[in-house]
C-alpha cells in the first residue's frame, strides 16, 4: 500500500518548487513574448487598415482628377475642333473667291479670245466666199459685202453648240 512518509512531503515540495521555478523562468517570459508579438502585429493590423483607407481616398480622389481632365480634355478638343473647322471654311471662302476671281478673269480673255477670232473670221469669210464663188462660177468674183446678221446668228449659233456639247 501507499505510505505516507517524509519522502512524498519532499517530493510534493520540490515539485511545487519546480513549476515556480518553471513558471518564472519559462512561462512569464514566453507569455510576456506572446504578448508583445500581439500587439506588435494589432499595430501593424490598424496601420495596415489606415493604408488601407488612405489608398482608397487617393485611388477615389485621382479617379475623380481622371474624369475632371477627360472633360477639361473634352472641351478643349471641342473649341480647337470648332476653331479649326472656323479657320477651314474661312480658308475655303476665301480660296474660292480667289478662284471666282481668277475664273472671271480666265472667261475675260476667253470673251476677248473669242471676239477676236470672230473678227478675223468675219474678215475671212468674204475672202473665202469669192474663193467658193469663183470655183463655182468659173471665173474670179469678189464678195464685197457679207451680212453681218446672218454672220453672227451663224456663228452665235456655233459657239452655244460648241458650249453644250
Amino acid at each position: 500500500m501507499l505510505e505516507f512518509n517524509t519522502t512524498l512531503l519532499v517530493c510534493i515540495v520540490s515539485f511545487v518548487i519546480f513549476l515556480l521555478m518553471l513558471n518564472a523562468i519559462l512561462y512569464e517570459p514566453l507569455a510576456n513574448v506572446v504578448q508583445r508579438r500581439m500587439r506588435y502585429i494589432d499595430s501593424n493590423y490598424r496601420e495596415a487598415e489606415k493604408a488601407k483607407d488612405r489608398l482608397n481616398k487617393l485611388r477615389d480622389w485621382t479617379e475623380e482628377r481622371r474624369q475632371k481632365s477627360k472633360e477639361v480634355a473634352r472641351e478643349v478638343y471641342s473649341k480647337v475642333i470648332t476653331e479649326y473647322k472656323l479657320k477651314k471654311d474661312t480658308l475655303i471662302e476665301y480660296e474660292h473667291n480667289i478662284s471666282a476671281k481668277d475664273m472671271s478673269g480666265v472667261r475675260l480673255k476667253l470673251k476677248n479670245i473669242d471676239r477676236e477670232a470672230k473678227i478675223r473670221l468675219k474678215s475671212y469669210v468674204g475672202d473665202i466666199a469669192g474663193a467658193i464663188a469663183s470655183k463655182i462660177l468659173g471665173y474670179e468674183t469678189k464678195v464685197e459685202t457679207v451680212d453681218e446678221n446672218i454672220l453672227n446668228s451663224i456663228l452665235e449659233t456655233n459657239t452655244e453648240e460648241s458650249a453644250d456639247g
